[in-house]
């Protein structure tokens, strides 16, 4: 009987921590070597908007890739050119997340090519400046990895070459009876258990080598016969199943050059919170080399953004104004709004104060 109360005590502990905040994965990742660790978002951010409202959600499924441009009515974002928050006072020109200017200049945030998403422009990462509707709903629950954590997820974590992967989840719609396919590259968590009925190859089995050069390859295939997303398929039980479990699914979802998006379905381009000169690193996969990249491209591209919990260790953002120091205050939420209380007066998240 005890040994039953420890093992439920140990389960719900285990729920309570994947869902402290809403939209998050179970799966816990170390992000670098002081042992901080977050979840990832339930899916893909994107951006609904009209000429009334707009509004930033999470995919509900974290394999399906979300159409970017006008949809009966209603027009989309899913793939973001840098720092494209909505903040305005960023001193970027392209600064909303609508935004499809093809001048890598226009998205200098601060009017500089040294400023990322940290610091004094945190308001600029879309889940600290934005409420996510489906992630909690307040602003400052969620941010971008940088690079750095990146590469450390991938390349330095105990393990870490045997957890990541490359596959697909495949489903038929019950009521066309169309068969879809979502290629992507998988992220399996610290304390990965693979599940019952289900097969995990790790792509270091066919060739896959860590070739680490910062703004290049980080690992490479010298097995170019490798079609990258066949080797593991999932069904969409299959896939339910690895996700209870913990792992990740960012799906192929091109990049989008001006209003023209490309490669939908074959390359993964994932924004970092890291710049360099006009350009911005990211996370970057293809099926036509077998490779996993990180690369320096225009910031003025259209990338995936997948948004990760922020460790308690870090303390930018949402208790500072974007240009000050950081000061302590306490949150207060009001009507849906989440507001701060410092020194008895209350202010917005951009520090602005509120009647």
């Amino acid at each position: 009987m005890k040994k039953f109360y420890f093992m439920a005590a140990a389960l719900l502990l285990g729920v309570m921590t994947a869902s402290a905040v809403e939209g998050a994965l179970p799966g816990r990742f170390t992000i670098n070597a002081e042992g901080d660790t977050v979840h990832f978002s339930k899916g893909n951010l994107y951006y609904e908007y009209s000429e009334t409202r707009g509004t930033f959600k999470f995919s509900d499924d974290q394999y399906v890739v979300m159409e970017d441009g006008p949809y009966g009515g209603w027009s989309y974002r899913s793939l973001f050119g840098f720092g494209t928050s909505g903040w305005k006072n960023s001193g970027a020109v392209a600064y909303n997340p609508a935004d499809t200017s093809r001048v890598a200049s226009d998205y200098l945030i601060g009017g500089s090519a040294e400023n990322g998403l940290t610091g004094d422009y945190a308001y600029a990462d879309w889940g600290i400046y934005n409420p996510i509707e489906n992630g909690g709903g307040m602003a400052g629950l969620w941010r971008t990895l940088s690079m750095d954590e990146w590469v450390y997820i991938l390349s330095k974590r105990e393990n870490a070459q045997q957890l990541f992967t490359t596959g697909r989840v495949k489903w038929i719609d019950d009521w066309d009876h169309t068969e879809y396919t979502y290629n992507g590259l998988i992220l399996l968590p610290d304390n990965w258990v693979k599940p019952e009925g289900v097969i995990v190859l790790p792509v270091t089995k066919y060739g896959w080598e860590l070739d680490y050069t910062p703004g290049d390859i980080l690992y490479h295939n010298s097995n170019l016969d490798l079609n990258t997303y066949t080797l593991n398929t999932y069904t969409l039980e299959q896939w339910k199943l690895m996700e209870a479990a913990g792992a990740v699914f960012l799906p192929a979802a091109g990049y989008r050059d001006g209003s023209e998006v490309k490669f939908v379905g074959t390359d993964g381009c994932y924004l970092s919170s890291t710049p360099h000169g006009n350009g911005v690193c990211s996370l970057e996969f293809t099926s036509g080399n077998s490779s996993l990249e990180t690369p320096w491209y225009s910031r003025a591209y259209g990338y995936s953004v997948r948004l990760v919990t922020r460790p308690e260790s870090d303390k930018q953002g949402i208790d500072q104004t974007p240009s000050g120091s950081p000061s302590r205050g306490k949150k207060v939420l009001r009507n849906g709004m989440l507001l701060i209380e410092r020194n008895g007066k209350i202010i917005n998240v951009l520090g602005q104060p509120v009647r």
